[in-house]
């Protein structure tokens, strides 16, 4: 059962909460029953309607400053402060009104576009704000409160100069008692004993630390903590449950600030949630995402209530939500008992709480701040690249130099300008050379082309050569905007007649205001077909089976190549091959329609048909090269090697035999069983398949002797993908591609 886990979790995230609900109503100057309210609201009516399992929610130091002005805003100079933060109460319940609105109408999406190098750059910045304003607590300076995360403090130092400030107020106790809770943290992390225990670390870590300074207290009073080091409830505040609520006063709807605060409130509130709730989903162990929609509904219900009581505003919490996460929490029940622990608590046994010490707690932040932003974090973003180590980067710096929200404004703009920057360089559009001796390039569209793509893209078009041949594909392309649609006309009908460019358009008939042109050829024509020579032919095959190889088939319109080759076929080559499924023959060259004549048996073996076949590809259709292909591990082969006999194919395996006998001879130490053995079969079987095509047909020999065909042996690698070419016409001709990249397999055996 989750409860196992969430119990101890639920215990943690408690003695963390307690006093950042107390801090964060001391800094926004409001009674500190309205911290303890919101966060009591934030664990049990958020945590029951959210639907995140990890998150928690209650008051955030984010929002301190919009409460401290929007409070200051509210109250009339013959006011009591309680009065105008009363109608501050209002505000809050129109935020929460407004938060359901946004859930209805399905604004959580935003959080689907917070770059994840800022969310990143959040927890890691947290890290580190928690690391720096916890240290003053855990050796005793306890001058700020805590839940004061902004980095100019309104004591006049900041968070580097209150640690250069705080060695003056050292206390020995208060350093004793956060490194005996530290090394009890990190014992608890590292061992996994303990780990699995139902009590978590930082109960222990809190327990000790409370023994020890009550052990002082009675041995040795002045060395020990007094009131001021440890938690406070506000006295009578919060005793017997008198003057825990604070009701709003209604007759502040009237006023229009009212609703500009409640509009502040909703709209801060809402980001910050959605931002947090993304940076804790990224912690969670189990990867599971929350709805953001459903979160903004909780959290609009739970400001409603909160402004009805007295709480302060609420949004999700990343310092609640890690301390959640690092404590083993499995299911969201841990964030709704940590809610009842403060009510339970603050109602029944405040006095315990008041014995805790603030230097105890702070090691418990601490250490979950070095967890948020570990080295590791940092290394990690910096092998990514700069496009992501910088805004994380900045986003770190700027959260810690101001304050939660502007830091994330100022981590989200620099996250937007290297995406932009990155969208300026990187192609949105694919661009693939049409693999005919006569280059053709399409430029194929991505999926939404929108104004940010239109200086790319006229960039592009711009670097074309006059007479180059462009075809612009939006086949795939959902979106295109105007202004990028404009400047498309503007090429078609004046810049590409202008520089003499072909430019073919395909896509944009059925979607936009723009006819298709397809002035393009992209089969095989008589002109390409009798301009080709017998090098370039197996040039073009070479270089396709490079582009399958390496996954780069060319995108093709099937459409427009069954159209185009309706009435007429020019193919490039012709090819015997093994009927074997595993040997597609035009993917294997990433050909066309119309490209190239198949012909296909069992074993590539020559019969009259197969002749007659080839012939009529070199006579009448005028290929000018004849490719033989085995392929390893071929099954006909392996037949034949094994001596196999079945029906028809005993005939067809006998057309191999003289292979087999020759390798057997050549190599008797072989196993006629083994791999080795029938690839080099295979091999034998393409050569003497060769010699019988030039042998036995005297068509295929004159245009051989004429020099307007010629033949090749090759053998199709079923692991690599790769065709290696042989023959006397690839000895002759030791320019071609494949000599000059890549050496040709060996041999097998060899």
């Amino acid at each position: 059962m989750s409860l196992r886990h969430d119990i101890p979790a639920s215990i943690a995230v408690f003695l963390v909460a307690l006093p950042l609900c107390l801090g964060i109503a001391l800094a926004s100057d409001v009674p500190l029953m309205g911290g303890l309210l919101a966060g009591i609201i934030g664990g049990i009516v958020v945590g029951a309607l959210s639907g995140s399992h990890t998150s928690v929610s209650g008051p955030a130091a984010g929002l301190v400053a919009i409460v401290l002005a929007q409070v200051a805003a509210l109250t009339e100079p013959d006011m009591t402060a309680i009065e105008g933060y009363q109608r501050f109460l209002v505000a809050v319940f129109i935020g929460g009104v407004l938060q359901i609105l946004l859930s209805v109408l399905k604004a959580g999406f935003i959080a689907y576009y917070f770059p994840t190098s800022v969310i990143r750059g959040l927890l890691a910045a947290i890290g580190l704000i928690l690391i720096l304003k916890q240290i003053p607590h855990a050796i005793g300076y306890d001058q700020v409160a805590e839940g004061d995360f902004a980095f100019f403090q309104v004591d006049g130092y900041n968070t580097f100069s209150e640690i250069g400030h705080m060695f003056v107020d050292l206390s020995h106790a208060a350093v004793v008692i956060s490194v005996v809770s530290m090394i009890i943290l990190i014992g608890w992390e590292r061992s996994a004993w303990l780990k699995r225990s139902p009590v978590p670390g930082a109960l222990i870590a809190v327990v000790v630390g409370t023994t020890i300074n009550e052990l002082l207290l009675r041995l040795a009073p002045d060395f020990a903590l007094g009131a001021s080091h440890r938690v406070s409830l506000g006295g009578s505040e919060a005793e017997g449950g008198q003057g825990w609520f604070i009701f709003p006063d209604w007759s502040a709807l009237a006023l229009p600030k009212v609703y500009l605060a409640g509009v502040t409130i909703a709209i801060v509130a809402s980001l910050e949630t959605l931002l947090n709730l993304e940076a804790v989903d990224k912690l969670d162990r189990q990867k599971r995402v929350s709805p953001a929609n459903r979160e903004l509904l909780a959290q609009g219900v739970g400001n409603m209530c909160a402004g009805m009581v007295g709480g302060l505003p609420i949004t999700s919490v990343i310092v609640r939500g890690s301390a959640n996460v690092y404590s083993g929490a499995k299911s969201k029940a841990s964030t709704i008992m940590h809610g009842f622990w403060l009510v339970g608590t603050i109602a029944l046994i405040p006095g315990v709480l008041e014995m805790i010490p603030f230097s105890s707690l702070a090691a418990i932040l601490i250490f979950t701040g070095y967890k948020l932003a570990k080295p590791a974090i940092f290394r990690d973003m910096f092998g990514r690249g700069w496009n992501q180590f910088l805004p994380f980067l900045f986003t770190v710096v700027a959260i810690v130099l101001t304050d939660l929200l502007l830091g994330i404004i100022i981590g989200l703009f620099i996250g937007v300008f290297f995406i932009l920057r990155s969208m300026e360089r990187a192609p949105f559009l694919r661009v693939k050379v049409q693999p005919t001796h006569r280059e053709v390039t399409r430029l194929k569209l991505g999926q939404h082309v929108t104004f940010l793509n239109r200086s790319r893209m006229l960039k592009t078009l711009d670097r074309f050569e006059p007479g180059s041949h462009v075809i612009l594909d939006a086949t795939e392309t959902e979106y295109i905007d105007a202004d990028v649609l404009e400047m498309i006309r503007e090429f078609r009908d004046i810049k590409a007649p202008a520089r003499k460019i072909d430019l073919s358009m395909v896509g944009f008939e059925h979607r936009y205001d723009l006819k298709d042109r397809l002035s393009y050829i992209d089969t095989a024509t008589p002109e390409i077909q009798s301009e080709l020579s017998p090098v370039q032919t197996l040039e073009l095959l070479w270089e396709g089976n490079v582009r399958y190889r390496e996954g780069q088939l060319t995108d093709r319109d099937w459409s427009h190549q069954r159209r185009q080759t309706l009435k007429s076929q020019h193919p490039h080559a012709a090819l015997l091959g093994c009927i074997d499924s595993r040997v597609p023959s035009e993917l294997v060259f990433d050909l066309g329609i119309g490209d190239l004549f198949v012909a296909r048996v069992a074993g590539n073996v020559v019969n009259d048909d197969i002749l007659g076949s080839l012939e009529y590809a070199g006579e009448v259709a005028r290929v000018n090269l004849i490719v033989v292909l085995g392929h390893t591990r071929c099954g006909a082969v392996g037949a034949a090697c094994a001596g196999a006999q079945l029906g028809h194919v005993t005939g067809l395996l006998s057309k191999i035999e003289p292979c087999v006998e020759s390798v057997a001879s050549e190599h008797p130490q072989w196993d006629r069983s083994s791999q080795e053995f029938c690839d080099a079969v295979v091999r034998c079987n393409v050569e003497r398949t060769v010699d019988l095509i030039v042998g036995q047909s005297e068509i295929i020999r004159r245009l051989i002797d004429e020099d307007e065909l010629q033949i090749v042996g090759a053998v199709y690698d079923l692991e690599t993908g790769r065709v290696e070419f042989f023959g006397e016409f690839v000895d002759r001709h030791p320019e071609l591609a494949f000599h000059r990249s890549v050496n040709p397999a060996p041999t097998p055996g060899a």
